[in-house]
């Protein structure tokens, strides 16, 4: 990337110098000299920007943690860049800076910028989670497994509003890493459990008594 980069600059600095040459060559002397003021300027900003390690942006140049078996993948898929999704991008990876700065220390949470235009494993991504344009999409992960995940279709909307679109990628992200609710123990049909005092024989005549062995003689009618 830092190649691509350096190659980049060059290239912007040589067709600048070039133009410096045709322009003072199409006008006047005097008109040259109020332009090469300016011109140096965009000279010393591409030098500071090749010392400084190209044109990549933050979140690119952001080591990102290595991802924990149940972490929760915040993806920032795009195609082409327009000034819209590019403030999109912006603002949520901010949102997620702010926030979640431990979490994405530890590898609970990972920001990931994807290119599906021109990355193939980006651009299948993109189709299994139904992308088709730039757009958040927040993976649960469960023992390295996705286990659910979620598009968050009115980022483009939301994109250069920066406190509604952290609001709405904050609160999705929280609903995810809430942790599951345990289940309510089963309760008893029959209900709890009594225990049955015994009850004592009385003494006497009526404790001696046989059992009936059948059914009883009914004398019949003569």
């Amino acid at each position: 990337m830092e190649l691509k980069n350096a190659v980049a600059i060059c290239l912007i600095a040589m067709f600048s110098a070039t133009l410096v040459v045709l322009i003072a060559r199409s006008l006047d002397s005097q008109a040259a000299a109020r332009l090469e003021p300016q011109l140096a300027k965009i000279a010393e900003e591409l030098e500071t920007i090749r010392k400084q390690g190209g044109m990549a942006t933050a979140s690119n140049q952001e080591v990102a943690a290595e991802p924990t078996d149940d972490a929760l993948m915040v993806y920032y898929f795009h195609g082409v860049r327009c000034a819209n999704c590019l403030a999109a991008e912006a603002n949520a990876h901010a949102a997620i800076q702010s926030r979640y700065a431990s979490q994405l220390s530890s590898g609970e949470v990972v920001w990931k910028v994807l290119d599906y235009m021109t990355d193939p494993v980006a651009k299948k991504m993109a189709i299994d989670f139904d992308v088709i344009t730039a757009t958040l999409v927040l993976v649960k992960m469960k023992d390295g497994q996705i286990d659910v995940w979620n598009r968050l279709d009115q980022t483009l909307s939301l994109a250069e509003d920066a406190p509604a679109l952290s609001a709405y990628l904050q609160g999705e992200m929280d609903e995810m890493l809430k942790a599951p609710e345990a289940e309510p123990e089963a309760v008893s049909q029959t209900g709890p459990s009594v225990a049955i005092p015994e009850i004592p024989v009385p003494e006497g005549e009526t404790a001696d008594l046989p059992l009936p062995t059948g059914p009883a003689e009914i004398p019949l009618p003569e």
